[in-house]
């Protein structure tokens, strides 16, 4: 909790980047932020990436809370600083956040997250970590194009 101020810092910046974050700067709140970073460290992994000291990627996901979900974390979100993007940070986040997951959660068999179709590298890169495409939500993303579809997408665990 004490990377909150940094964190919402981040989430701002990189909301005002095109097709940054799915929330508007004034939408990251602090309570926004405590609210993920309680349910992370209480209900599943959030990690962060620092560089000379600064906090400069930061990704999250949780499990709903509900029994019928226990095998599934959600609500991935992952934010890069813009001038530290294209460098692996991101996947190198992805990969360690999946590392633990099978090891600190051996219940969960499911991860799953949501991207914009008009994020290509985003859905390239989560396709190289495994997961796959589960469909489309058409027209649910209000963009500065107009509507677009977000891509649901799962990474399932490994038989053990």
């Amino acid at each position: 909790m004490q990377d909150a101020a940094a964190i919402r810092r981040l989430y701002q910046r990189v909301s005002r980047e095109s097709g940054g974050l799915a929330r508007q700067p004034e939408e990251i709140t602090d309570e926004y932020v405590q609210h993920f970073l309680s349910r992370s460290l209480a209900h599943g992994v959030g990690l962060v990436a620092e560089q000379d000291g600064q906090l400069v990627a930061e990704i999250h996901t949780y499990s709903s809370g509900l029994r019928i979900f226990a095998h599934v974390l959600g609500d991935i979100t992952v934010a890069v600083d813009g001038s530290m993007q294209n460098q692996g940070i991101g996947r190198r986040l992805f990969q360690e956040l999946l590392v633990r997951v099978q090891t600190a959660f051996p219940q969960v068999s499911r991860v799953e997250l949501l991207v914009r179709e008009s994020n290509t590298r985003a859905i390239a890169l989560y396709e190289q970590l495994g997961f796959r495409q589960e469909g489309r939500f058409e027209g649910r993303v209000a963009g500065s194009y107009g509507l677009e579809a977000d891509v649901p997408m799962a990474w399932h665990a490994p038989a053990r």
